[in-house]
């Protein structure tokens, strides 16, 4: 396979991650129609968990594989077979505990039990997480997304037909059946990944190698030592981030408990914010993964030669279309908070939440290129000490402020925008401490206005284009908003090029 450019990877990257959304949507409409809002609420209480065990059974060898097999510098079986060995030992570890853990973690935790059923079936989707995110990130570091890209798509796809087939079977015995189920669907769409990658790799290896003969790499404790040095400072960073993510439910549950909700209430309130809001701001999120898929191992080759021209470029376009892109999309989701998510969810819980926390994640989307470009020179564990502090404060955040009666679920929402906040800022003064890097303060202005004018004259477009179809009448406003943002953008210098 030839090798692709970082422009090449990160179009391919975005167009499948494009697809890969949409179908994500699709299967999040299904999901919601046929679940409800309760059965919502008892899946996102499950989501901080799965993330959670994600991290620990990959331990960041996602970040250390692309980064190692870019240099070359140590053999690609020798870190194949370690990181397998180290994930799927893991995994195994991770699967016998929750077979044990999960009534305890759902009854005393949780604080719903109907989450105990699929907790069981967090273990066996790990151990194919694991092994895909692997294989994944070799090719990642082969600079060949392709791989990566078709199977991804196509678990996306056998992850909705099983959702649609197991929701059918399982709802009637229940909302712990039916959520299982998703589970089940889940596992499901990675197996189908996993052979897709593994022939691949296959093919690949015997093309390059035809003579070749499976043998067990000698490893040397050298080995582990590069590996865990990159992979481990990331899954501290990650780690961090995941358990307050684990915690967050938790905390609201016993904070909406205190101020008098019921279980079924606090599900439902917790449900509007992670499982209704979130997911519409964070639908954007293929480009800043695109992104740093792409410019890990790029920025990586760049720093081994110490070419920091090359790297404040890919750092600087990457910043440029995180603004330009998922900036537009949350201008959007702020001007039609209630009829985007009446469109795709035939609800409007949690529309309150997406014009407070809309313009705050775009800090979140300019954070994964400061991110990556720390990853790749190496320097992961200052990520890592800022996301600690981040966190902490965002748990002490939420306990005072959801104490407080008069917000109750808004105190989450102000403690997830401060968590963003304080992160964004750290992650920039690192990087630019550590490349000698900064942003022109001019061009910062420059998007402030720009986005503010797009806000100010969309708003007003809503209310002078009336139009009987709400979709189209959206639509036309979004094409009338992105001409002017491109404009606006090329002659303030914030167009990527």
């Amino acid at each position: 396979m030839r090798k692709q450019t970082m422009v090449q990877a990160t179009f391919i990257m975005v167009i499948v991650g494009l697809i890969t959304k949409i179908l994500g949507v699709i299967n999040r409409i299904l999901i919601t129609r046929n679940l409800g809002e309760t059965g919502i609420g008892v899946y996102m209480l499950l989501s901080p968990t799965v993330m959670l065990l994600a991290t620990i059974s990959t331990i960041g060898l996602p970040v250390a594989i692309p980064t190692l097999v870019s240099r070359g510098e140590i053999k690609e079986s020798k870190i194949l077979y370690i990181s397998l060995a180290l994930s799927l030992t893991i995994s195994t570890i991770i699967t016998m505990a929750m077979l044990v853990l999960a009534n305890p973690i759902a009854t005393n935790l949780l604080r719903d039990e109907r989450t105990a059923l699929p907790l069981m079936m967090i273990g066996p989707l790990m151990c194919v997480v694991s092994y895909t995110s692997i294989l994944k990130s070799y090719f990642q570091g082969k600079e060949q997304m392709t791989p990566a890209a078709i199977s991804t798509l196509l678990e996306q796809v056998v992850r909705i037909l099983l959702s649609v087939i197991f929701i059918g079977w399982f709802l009637p015995r229940g909302i712990a059946h039916a959520v299982a189920g998703l589970m089940l669907a889940s596992i499901g769409g990675e197996l189908v990944s996993a052979v897709i990658l593994t022939t691949t790799f296959l093919k690949f290896k015997k093309k390059k190698y035809p003579d070749a003969h499976f043998r067990l790499p000698k490893l040397e404790p050298v080995n582990f030592k590069d590996i865990l040095g990159i992979s481990l400072p990331t899954t501290g960073s990650r780690f961090v981030g995941t358990i307050t993510h684990f915690l967050e439910p938790i905390i609201v549950a016993k904070m909406l408990f205190y101020l008098g909700f019921s279980s079924d209430a606090s599900t439902n309130m917790y449900g509007a914010v992670a499982g209704f809001a979130i997911p519409l701001l964070f639908m954007p999120s293929f480009i800043s993964g695109a992104l740093t898929s792409a410019l890990i191992p790029a920025i990586s080759k760049a720093y081994k030669n110490r070419d920091f021209k090359t790297i404040h470029k890919r750092l600087s376009t990457s910043i440029k279309i995180a603004n330009f892109t998922c900036g537009f999309y949350l201008i959007i989701v702020m001007i039609f908070p209630g009829e985007i998510m009446n469109l795709l969810y035939n609800s409007t819980t949690g529309a309150e939440y997406l014009k407070i926390m809309a313009p705050f994640f775009l800090l979140l989307y300019l954070q994964a290129p400061l991110v990556a470009t720390l990853q790749a020179i190496g320097e992961a564990r200052f990520a890592l000490k800022a996301s600690v502090i981040s966190s902490i404060i965002k748990i002490f955040v939420m306990f005072f402020l959801l104490r407080i009666e008069s917000l109750n679920i808004l105190g989450l929402v102000y403690a997830i925008i401060i968590n963003i906040v304080i992160l964004t800022v750290w992650y920039y003064k690192i990087t630019a401490k550590k490349l000698n890097y900064s942003l022109s303060k001019l061009k910062v202005v420059n998007g402030v206005l720009v986005m503010a004018a797009l806000y100010l004259i969309g708003y007003y477009l809503r209310d002078f284009v009336t139009v009987e179809m709400e979709l189209l009448r959206i639509l036309i406003i979004s094409g009338v908003l992105l001409i002017l943002h491109t404009i606006l953008s090329a002659f303030s210098g914030l167009f990527p090029k």
